[in-house]
């Protein structure tokens, strides 16, 4: 144990140039266990990846991006922003079951408004998405189910329950991973099997999550008063969430609208190599740094520490990224999706930028209400600035336009952070 604990002040020496603390020491543990666990699933989650892409080909897994990419557009109306207010509020055991119950029984009374509504007006939104009615279906079903499974996710955080977090990540990989091979062997090669795949594992794994989290927390029911109180918070992360989907999401369906059917699957692949294993690795890293961040009186010191770390680690991790990169590609199959050295790296240098802006964000972000309107301000202004920035250069770029889009955005967040950051980390300091 000791030899272990040497060889974590030597690295943390040796990258930060400071003693490893106390608190450092319980951000590593509990980050370990996420970092472990989220590993685990997400090799999990690639390898069924790769497998459809190379089972379905560059059409049919298109359409998985597609479908979860409009799913993504709905989802933030059936959470507005409530799986960060049961982070944020949850973490006083007096108030955490009203929360918890208030917080559910509000998620559930929107997704019935949204899917109510979407069916409704279903022909204006399949025109506005450039899809049919099955695949809006597929959507709206992705939405509830990754809604459900973020706002469970959520009660753990404030619950300080990393390793169950991290256990039902594990737990949605193989569920998906089940569901697939069924699908494939049912249904045949079809967007479809992975469809059911996501939206049961999603849906599974919140509903046995949720079960186990109410023999720790009653659930006394909804509370008008604490509604008010979180929503306000709520209402700027659902802002924020909406960016986010013009941040991650816009892009697969702006090559739908735009380009060759081809060419959203040629898209996904790299995707799924790049952005979405920085997305993943970044929710990985904040499902542990923002309860940190939230909870800690100085947040300079976590900022400081955090640029340090990029500065050095930058290189590395973009090299990760092309090494992945290329092996999910040539699993996937070199012909079907294209192997292309410009776009291996413009994509590696997306994904990597986009974890290193979320991580510096998170610090800054879990302030409190007035960090949370600075939120709102970056990812609407940065997700509108990448929408437009995709509408110009996919045309002309194809898919790489989609990746030189994220690199111009996520350079601008981060310097956008950079200028406001002395305001936001002052406060979390008095």
């Amino acid at each position: 144990m000791s030899v272990k604990i040497g060889l974590k002040n030597r690295i943390y020496h040796r990258l930060l140039g400071e003693v490893l603390g106390s608190g450092a020491q319980e951000f590593i543990k509990h980050l370990g266990l996420i970092g472990t666990s989220f590993a685990i699933a997400k090799v999990i989650s690639g390898l069924v990846n790769i497998a459809a892409g190379r089972l379905l080909g560059p059409l049919e897994y298109g359409k998985i991006n597609v479908m979860a990419s409009v799913g993504a557009a709905f989802a933030p109306f059936m959470l507005a922003g409530l799986h960060y207010s049961v982070v944020k509020y949850g973490v006083g055991k007096e108030e955490r079951p009203r929360v918890f119950s208030t917080a559910l029984t509000a998620f559930g009374a929107l997704t019935a408004l949204v899917c109510g509504l979407s069916l409704l007006f279903s022909g204006h939104l399949t025109m506005l998405f450039h899809i049919d009615v099955r695949m809006l279906f597929f959507s709206l079903a992705y939405a509830a189910a990754t809604a459900a499974f973020l706002l469970v996710s959520g009660m753990q955080q404030a619950l300080g329950y990393f390793s169950k977090r991290g256990l039902s990540e594990i737990g949605f990989s193989l569920l998906m991973a089940g569901v697939f091979i069924t699908g494939i062997t049912y249904f045949g090669r079809v967007y479809e099997a992975m469809a059911w795949a996501y939206i049961v594992a999603f849906g599974g794994m919140a509903i046995f999550w949720l079960n186990r989290t109410r023999r720790d927390v009653s659930f006394p029911g909804f509370s008008r008063t604490i509604f008010a109180r979180i929503s306000e918070y709520g209402f700027y992360n659902f802002g924020a969430s909406l960016g986010g989907v013009l941040l991650l999401n816009i892009q697969g369906l702006v090559i739908n609208a735009s380009l060759p059917a081809r060419e959203i699957g040629i898209y996904a692949a790299y995707y799924t190599a790049s952005i979405n294993i920085g997305g993943y690795m970044g929710h990985a890293l904040t499902t542990v740094l923002f309860a940190k961040s939230a909870a800690t009186a100085d947040r300079r010191r976590l900022w400081d520490l955090a640029v340090k770390s990029w500065r050095r680690l930058f290189p590395a991790v973009l090299a990760l990224f092309i090494l992945v990169e290329t092996a999910v590609l040539l699993l996937m199959g070199r012909h079907q999706y294209s192997l292309d050295w410009r776009l291996v790296l413009l994509f590696a240098a997306s994904g990597t930028l986009t974890l290193a802006g979320n991580s510096l964000a998170q610090i800054i972000l879990s302030e409190g209400i007035l960090a949370s309107r600075l939120g709102l301000y970056i990812t609407i202004g940065c997700g509108l600035y990448n929408f437009f920035s995709c509408l110009a250069l996919v045309p002309r770029f194809g898919v790489g336009g989609a990746a030189i889009s994220l690199i111009f955005t996520y350079s601008a967040m981060i310097a956008w952070l950079w200028v406001v950051k002395d305001s936001y980390l002052a406060r979390g300091e008095g």
